[in-house]
């Protein structure tokens, strides 16, 4: 009896895709940490509401785009002195409330086989270290221009400008307009500042640091040239006595870490991040408690949080296309800034303008 004729299966075709994977990258191996190491405003963070910058966690955990955020009001009685009775005559706890809207925020590299191959250099590491460097930097930019009140960001929120009642001028000036070249940024100006902040209503809160008070006070480098030059003029203090309480008190805390200076109770350091909201001027801070916010959502949408890890808060994924000869790495955040504003005032900031320009 004759075989069968042999059948022989036709070939199938396999198409090859372009492949995009969520990663849980060695690199940012507990999300936002990684990238708020290089940024200055980490330093001020905190999750309470006596942090210079609070960080609020409620979208860390579900969805939304949108806190609303408890801005708490110093108490305002005289208490009850002596014997006399407590018993109904407490004080309540004050809050008013602000909000922040979140956004996300992406960038990634690419690079082909052949270039990989020209070259010592492992591209897949370098592409996660600029990443990392350019999320840092985007990071302090927004804070900082938020605080300043740069209101052509737009992040989430379009954010708004110094309020009168919460800004100083430096010199004669009296209106930003008017400032000119001789309306540098003087330590006068701090001292100027915390009496505003002490005397405001509300009054603008400061942080506490190992059981003593303080201000965070940020001024651009060509502004604290201008300090350092009023200092040395000053028959009242000098700018190395300054510099050496800023080193002792560094080694207790580390808020105090990379600081130039504390004078008054007052921690002074710079950024080249400073708003310039005209030429030669300069939007300094004077910082104090919940001056402003930053808060975190959720990287990963529920399925991929269940592969990757819960802990992600900065996406990471990887895509291969034309048959593995292009890859791809994109880092995303969804984050929001805000400067907290409290009836139609900035609530714990004070805003000081001043002539800044390069010194030669």
């Amino acid at each position: 009896m004759a075989e069968p004729p042999l059948i022989r299966k036709r070939p199938s075709i396999q198409r090859r895709m372009p492949i995009s994977r969520a990663v849980n990258c060695l690199f940012f191996p507990s999300s936002l940490r990684e990238a708020l190491k290089g940024t200055l405003f980490s330093k001020f963070l905190g999750t309470s509401k006596t942090s210079i910058l609070q960080r609020l966690t409620e979208l860390e955990k579900g969805a939304g785009d949108q806190i609303k955020y408890d801005l708490l009001m110093q108490m305002s009685g005289a208490g009850v002195a002596g014997d006399n009775r407590m018993k109904d005559n407490e004080e309540a706890l004050v809050y008013y409330q602000d909000t922040v809207t979140i956004d996300q925020l992406r960038n990634a590299h690419s690079f082909r086989r052949m270039s990989q191959q020209r070259t010592l250099h492992d591209m897949r590491v370098d592409g996660k270290t600029n990443l990392a460097d350019w999320f840092s930097g985007k990071m302090d930019d927004y804070m900082f221009r938020a605080l300043c009140g740069d209101t052509t960001l737009t992040h989430g929120q379009t954010a708004t400008g110094p309020t009168s009642d919460n800004t100083i001028f430096s010199g004669d000036a009296t209106t930003q307009g008017t400032i000119g070249n001789n309306d540098q940024v003087s330590l006068a100006d701090l001292d100027y500042c915390k009496e505003k902040a002490v005397t405001l209503t509300p009054p603008i809160r400061p942080t506490n640091v190992d059981g003593k008070d303080y201000y965070v006070v940020v001024l651009h480098p060509y502004s604290v040239t201008d300090l350092r030059l009023d200092v040395a003029n000053s028959a009242y203090t000098d700018w190395p006595t300054i510099q050496m309480y800023a080193n002792k008190r560094g080694e207790s805390n580390p808020i105090f870490t990379g600081a130039l200076g504390v004078y008054n109770g007052m921690i002074i350091y710079d950024s080249t991040r400073i708003y310039s909201p005209a030429s030669n001027v300069r939007n300094n801070l004077f910082l104090g408690a919940q001056a402003g916010v930053f808060a975190i959502g959720s990287a990963y949408d529920s399925m991929e949080s269940q592969r990757v890890g819960k802990d992600n808060l900065m996406s990471w994924y990887e895509e291969i296309d034309d048959y593995g000869n292009e890859k791809g790495i994109s880092v995303g955040c969804i984050f929001g800034v805000n400067k907290s504003v409290f009836n139609s005032k900035d609530y714990g900031l004070v805003t000081i303008q001043s002539y800044a320009a390069a010194h030669s």
